[in-house]
């Protein structure tokens, strides 16, 4: 049953998921904060970032409720065993690991994976808010067809590489800033610059 109806109500605890498109948000991350990154060979301290900064972000302005589920969705680049080690730190970090091969130029799977897992959850009414961590215009149908469904669908993405229709799209939306978040205090971001100052 849906629960648009409860937006900006009292409403009792919901169950929240989070899907994230991994590629584009390290590929626009990177950008935010001006550091060098090859968002198909991550490296764990890019990722250990990143993951913190999608669960600070709080699940509702309005609403309360738990994180059932994160989702990452990403593409990589090399042998089983650079997948293998994504898949166990992104374990770690507690989202749920969904990867896809990049060959040569092509990078597909990332897009389609993320929409059907979405749709699937949705359908199966498994929960109550989406939160999507991703830019492209691409998306705007997800959202709708998920909101079709009953759900809450919010968003949050740099300004870099957002479309504005995807961004009209969500119910809430979070424009994800280096100057808005304390994580630059944290100890993930002193290893992930420390790994930055290694490399160059």
């Amino acid at each position: 049953m849906g629960i648009a109806f409860m937006h900006g109500k009292s409403s009792p605890n919901l169950r929240f998921m989070k899907f994230v498109d991994g590629t584009n948000f390290l590929t626009q991350m990177a950008k935010e904060l001006k550091i060098e990154l090859n968002p198909y060979k991550p490296s764990q301290e890019s990722k250990r970032f990143a993951t913190e900064w999608v669960k600070s972000i709080p699940v509702s302005s309005t609403l309360t409720g738990y994180v059932v589920r994160n989702y990452w969705f990403g593409s990589y680049q090399g042998d089983d065993k650079l997948r293998i080690e994504l898949a166990n730190e992104l374990r770690n970090c507690n989202f749920e690991p969904v990867l896809f091969k990049k060959r040569g130029d092509r990078e597909k799977g990332v897009d389609i994976g993320l929409a059907k897992e979405m749709l699937m959850n949705a359908f199966n009414q498994n929960f109550d808010v989406g939160w999507l961590f991703a830019g492209d215009e691409d998306y705007v149908g997800l959202v709708n067809e998920v909101k079709r469904y009953g759900q809450i669908v919010n968003g949050a993405f740099f300004e870099r590489g957002l479309s504005d229709e995807l961004r009209i799209a969500f119910d809430e939306f979070i424009l994800l800033k280096k100057e808005e978040t304390t994580l630059f205090e944290t100890q993930e971001y002193k290893d992930l610059m420390q790994k930055q100052s290694k490399s160059t």
